[in-house]
């Protein structure tokens, strides 16, 4: 349930410049799928989180997948493209359901001492999908058109829909949460009660600083993702299979770096780690991009460093999110989430604006996430340290 979201991103990829050849687009107006549909995930995660905590994990799930798939079948049959940009936010308010859920679930069954490995587990699970979407993207994209993309992922969402419906229990009482039956407070007290959440989370150092480097290190992925179509297919001459199977070397990579969160934490810090990582990526490829190095491998091969540090940064971060207030995994998870995804897609809005976007410039955008991404978890952990020894 948690890979859909990132599916319809990465497997619409690849067809971006095929999208906007056929809508009659440039560049920075085709990435508006990608944008939009990044903006509805963020504003999907707020809806999603408090409902969750309040109405239990299940029923929110199950709507969500219910419009994700009403979303991806309307905009395989979009007319025009504002058309096929309101179907892509249904499918993305949708898609954010099962990405809260499934992370809250996670904090549901397993302890605090297990969950950040759990978090681990589910996001190598997650990017399985995208690492095969780029692929699949392409071959489709190149046989059958942009449209049999959206179709297909309306498929997959309803048959998650109907797997949920059948096999997914409710997680949210095995906490020890309050009972749905006490959610028939009067809506001012639920407003007030949300407000309180947020501004909990929102007045906990630990919290912002784990989610300023979710949201710095998501922006710098999907700037990459969102430019490297057009320069490895219009500048570097590749084909949108090839492209995917580019992309599925990044996927790849985060995979693996998924795998290194649970050793890392146990020496160190995971979050730290992976955006130092991620840093020393993108000051690779601005270095080789400056020097005038470039086509598909120095365009691609700095970016599986960014690659291994997503896949560690994304369950520590969410780890810490979950765990910073008490009895508010899910509003915290969804707060985290809609920053990152908004975060993320107005990086590619403003990124868009420095049209066209070539190596250099691409290098630089990501080189200024990154750093603020690896300053927020520093500061995370000098805070920590602090707290403790005031403590003692």
């Amino acid at each position: 349930m948690a890979a859909l979201g990132s599916m319809a991103i990465h497997m619409l990829v690849p067809a971006l410049p095929v999208l906007a050849g056929e809508l009659g687009l440039n560049p920075a107006r085709a990435q508006q799928v990608v944008s939009v549909y990044l903006g509805g995930l963020a504003c999907g995660q707020l809806i999603a989180g408090p409902v969750a905590d309040r109405w239990g994990r299940r029923p929110v799930l199950l709507l969500g997948l219910a419009c994700y798939m009403l979303g991806a079948a309307a905009g395989a049959l979009a007319a025009n493209f504002p058309m096929l940009l309101g179907a892509r936010l249904l499918q993305a308010m949708g898609g954010a359901a099962g990405v809260v859920a499934s992370r809250v679930m996670v904090g549901d069954l397993f302890d605090r001492a297990e969950a950040a490995s759990r978090q681990a587990t589910l996001m190598t699970i997650v990017l399985l999908s995208p690492a095969i979407s780029p692929v699949i993207g392409g071959l489709i994209v190149t046989h059958s058109g942009w449209r049999m993309i959206l179709g297909m992922l309306a498929l997959v969402g309803g048959a998650s829909f109907a797997s949920s419906w059948l096999l997914l229990p409710e997680t949210r009482d095995r906490t020890g949460a309050p009972a749905s039956g006490s959610s028939t407070a009067h809506p001012s007290a639920s407003s007030a009660r949300l407000l309180k959440g947020y501004a909990r989370l929102l007045s906990n150092p630990g919290f912002l600083l784990a989610t300023g480097s979710l949201a710095c290190a998501s922006s710098s992925l999907y700037m990459f993702l969102g430019s490297a179509p057009f320069l490895l297919i219009r500048q570097f001459g590749l084909t949108p299979a090839q492209t995917g199977t580019a992309l599925l070397a990044i996927a790849g990579a985060g995979i693996a770096g998924t795998r290194l969160v649970g050793l890392t934490e146990r020496r160190g810090d995971a979050l730290l780690a992976g955006t130092a990582i991620a840093l020393g990526g993108t000051l690779l490829a601005t270095w080789l991009a400056y020097r005038g190095i470039i086509g598909p491998v120095p365009l691609v091969a700095p970016m599986m460093l960014l690659g291994v540090a997503s896949g560690m940064i994304g369950p520590a971060a969410i780890h810490a999110a979950i765990f910073a207030e008490e009895g508010l995994a899910a509003t915290a998870a969804s707060l985290a989430g809609a920053t990152q995804m908004l975060a993320s897609g107005c990086a590619m809005a403003i990124l868009g604006l420095f049209a066209p976007v070539t190596p250099l410039r691409l290098a630089l955008a990501l080189l200024l996430t990154t750093a603020f991404a690896f300053c927020c978890a520093l500061s995370r952990l000098l805070s920590a340290h602090e707290r403790r020894n005031r403590a003692r």
